[in-house]
């Protein structure tokens, strides 16, 4: 049940902008659902934020309703009862933004349970299939997109005959990954040796899912490539944001800590294709890695939903969250790109990055050069200061609490 506090709060912000639908952030822990949060707000929308934690990064953003629901990848019958509850109370449209895959499957499979909140592109019919890693190698098959070397075992004797033809290293995912990434805390498994690669099928399959056997490609952090666009019309996209990444935590499949516009045309073709094969309407990331054996871009993962540095598209004039926004509302979309013009413009999530970078082994120029010159930071802004505020005080606080504790 809401809370008389957040019932309170839920219909002021419903009544700063009366004429508006909703705009509805899922999971705001860090970047990608602070500015989420942060696009809405500036489309003009009235903006309520869901998180499982009170502590969300996003809970702190100005003039938004904050909403503690379950965690969907822990209880999904219980993050939709929080939703319904909203739905009951505004019975008003609203469009649902979610950030991570489990929220993004909790509202697809009960879209009837929700409305009038939808998401504002592709239904369940569409999006479950690509939630898979396996149907996506197939779609890139069916556009032309390469990919790198990969085995589908769905038994240990396949498994087995797999890891002894694939080159090492090798990785072992998941096809769907919500209930591994869960189980295990990581994305891959690493391997080595083919021992090594038949014990991550084993992992894997203990979670339900399938396994996939893909070959490592060459490259650092840098020859991950990301393509975010916004489609509509059965995959026409008409907004495109292409950038690299160049440091991750950890290293190649991890997560982002510095990122910048870079424009390939040859990534973002095949992302076009990719959209308009598969017919998905909304945000997307498709994810590349630039192989330097044959300088082919090959396909890693879509993701249908916006990404952790997405602020930089908006930085770079391609607001994916509120074109999505306004195109629901019925505004015409036109065609944007990030386009040359803005390579080199950086992303840095400056106080993750100055975290883990001080905390490892690496030198102090490698971790304060990100840092020089404009960057897009996604978290300090003095239009919204408090998130800023908050994040440096855990900086701080955190290793007091630490040091406290241990004495």
């Amino acid at each position: 049940m809401l809370d008389a506090a957040t019932t309170k709060t839920l219909r002021r912000v419903l009544a700063e902008r009366p004429d508006k639908p909703l705009g509805i952030v899922l999971d705001v822990g860090f970047t990608n659902g602070l500015a989420s949060a942060r696009a809405l707000r500036d489309a003009g929308a009235p903006v309520i934020v869901v998180d499982h934690r009170k502590g969300a990064l996003g809970f702190r953003s100005r003039g938004v309703a904050p909403v503690l629901a379950p965690d969907p990848a822990v209880d999904e019958a219980g993050f939709i009862d929080v939703l319904a509850e909203i739905a009951a109370l505004t019975g008003r449209t609203g469009f649902l933004f979610p950030t991570h895959d489990a929220h993004l499957v909790a509202v697809s499979k009960h879209a009837d349970r929700i409305q009038p909140l939808v998401l504002p592109g592709s239904h369940w019919d569409i999006i479950e299939p690509l939630m898979a890693k396996i149907p996506q190698i197939e779609l890139a098959e069916r556009a032309g997109v390469p990919v790198p070397r990969s085995f589908m075992p769905t038994t240990r004797e396949e498994a087995e005959a797999a890891a002894a033809q694939i080159p090492y290293p090798a990785i072992a995912k998941p096809s769907i990954g919500i209930d591994f990434k869960h189980a295990e805390k990581v994305p891959v498994i690493l391997a080595n040796t083919p021992e090594e690669l038949v014990e991550g099928y084993e992992r894997i399959a203990a979670t339900g899912d399938l396994a996939i056997f893909q070959e490592v490609i060459p490259g650092g952090d840098d020859a991950l490539w990301t393509v975010g666009s916004f489609s509509t019309n059965g995959g026409e996209a008409v907004g495109t944001f292409c950038g690299r990444k160049l440091v991750q935590r950890p290293p190649i499949f991890g997560t982002c800590r510095v990122g910048e516009a870079r424009w390939a045309d040859e990534p973002v073709a095949y992302a076009d294709a990719l959209l308009r094969t598969s017919g998905f309407d909304g945000i997307t990331q498709i994810e590349f890695k630039h192989d330097p054996r044959d300088g082919s871009y090959r396909l890693i993962e879509i993701n249908l939903r916006s990404w952790q540095w997405h602020s930089l598209a908006r930085r770079c004039g391609v607001d994916l969250v509120g074109l999505c926004y306004r195109s629901a509302c019925g505004e015409p979309a036109g065609r944007l790109i990030s386009g040359p013009r803005h390579d080199g413009r950086r992303w840095v999530a400056a106080v993750p990055h100055l975290k883990e970078g001080l905390g490892g082994r690496e030198s102090l120029g490698s971790i304060f050069k990100p840092l020089a010159g404009i960057i897009e930071e996604p978290v300090f802004s003095i239009r919204d200061p408090k998130p800023g505020a908050v994040q440096v005080a855990g900086l701080v606080v955190g290793p007091v609490k630490r040091r406290l504790k241990r004495g």
